[in-house]
């Protein structure tokens, strides 16, 4: 048993140095799949059962969780309230919603929603870069949307260039012409949330 952790242990360590490694000498990083993509159908909560089933570990150890809705739009306001119901633990977080309460403050196992490109509070800015944090951003997306020349140079994907990359990986697991939804992860602790809008 134990030789069996030592080569779990050196195969951990020789994969990140190779990573490592290619990102300095140019290999850019991409998003990784958490929620491969699904049609949302007409049950209005599938989404928030995805996401809660899926980043169950990632919840239970993280003390903050940042959600940034694009729009106001109906589909997204509800997103993160249906998660939480959707979120099996004895010990629910608390939501706050930084677009109606800016100044709210939690000590730990807090839910944050917040309007995408508005800046966080100062005091919870500091807090999620010193405690274990992760950020949800939930997104519309285009299935025919092209990258733009930018996003194919990038080391490191600059927000923009997350979602067009990211469709361009799952396209053809799109065989309906339905919406479909699904959720990528990036730099380990941001997750990506892709809604397609129904037409």
């Amino acid at each position: 048993m134990k030789l069996v952790f030592a080569v779990l242990g050196a195969a951990i360590l020789i994969s990140s140095g190779v990573m490592i490694f290619l990102v300095k000498k140019g290999a850019a990083l991409r998003p990784a799949g958490v929620i491969a993509p699904s049609e949302i159908g007409t049950k209005a909560d599938l989404i928030g059962q995805a996401v809660g089933l899926r980043l169950f570990p990632d919840f239970q150890t993280t003390k903050n969780v940042v959600w940034y809705l694009d729009v106001a739009d109906e589909p997204f306001v509800n997103i993160p309230e249906s998660t939480l119901a959707n979120y099996q633990t004895n010990f629910k977080p608390e939501l706050f919603d930084l677009r109606k309460n800016p100044q709210a403050s939690c000590l730990e196992n807090c839910w944050y929603v917040q309007t995408a490109n508005v800046a966080l509070p100062e005091a919870l800015l500091q807090k999620i870069k010193t405690e274990p944090s992760i950020e949800i951003f939930v997104q519309y997306f285009d299935r025919d949307e092209k990258v733009p020349e930018v996003c194919e140079s990038e080391k490191t994907l600059e927000l923009k260039c997350v979602r067009p990359v990211s469709v361009r990986e799952v396209r053809k697991k799109l065989k309906t012409p339905a919406p479909y939804f699904f959720m990528r992860r990036y730099l380990d602790s941001q997750f990506y949330l892709f809604i397609e809008k129904a037409k």
